[in-house]
């Protein structure tokens, strides 16, 4: 009786373990997804990562010292509107996400991040944290902090004129 406990109990947890790591796949999918959307153009894809609801919100600091926050879907996505008016992509992104940290609880998980974007300009590094929520079996984008290391940016920027 003891070992059919235990061997239960093994069981169990492998898979728990098992759907903590597909959780967190599925997770980073997401949030690489957003990201390659964005720099793509591709509406679709880039919205597809958000959840449509008024409770997102989306921080990030800007070149020249501002700051950009934006709360609820219909303003985020007015925000970027522009972004995707045209669908020719002006430079070619390589997002490389790595260094994740993921604290899940139950359909809600906090993320952080490093993020580099490599494009002509040059490298650009970033510091992320997102805040997901599964809905309808689906990861979501709720929350977002981008901390750009403009320094470099800027830069990159210099460099290119």
């Amino acid at each position: 009786m003891k070992t059919l406990f235990l061997l239960t109990i093994l069981l169990l947890s492998n898979v728990s373990v098992s759907s903590a790591q597909s959780d967190n796949d599925a997770i980073k999918r997401v949030l690489h997804e957003e990201t390659v959307g964005f720099f793509k153009r591709d509406k679709a894809r880039w919205a597809n990562a958000w959840a449509h609801t008024p409770y997102i919100n989306f921080a990030a600091n800007l070149y020249g010292g501002d700051f950009l926050l934006v709360k609820g879907w219909n303003d985020l996505e007015k925000q970027f509107a522009n972004q995707f008016k045209s669908s020719k992509v002006t430079d070619n992104v390589t997002v490389q996400n790595g260094n994740y940290t993921i604290h899940q609880n139950g359909n809600m998980a906090f993320v952080s991040y490093d993020q580099t974007l490599v494009d002509s300009h040059g490298k650009t590094t970033s510091k992320e944290t997102r805040v997901v929520e599964k809905i309808n079996g689906q990861w979501k984008i709720i929350n977002v902090i981008a901390l750009t290391n403009l320094k470099s940016f800027g830069l990159a920027q210099a460099q290119k004129k």
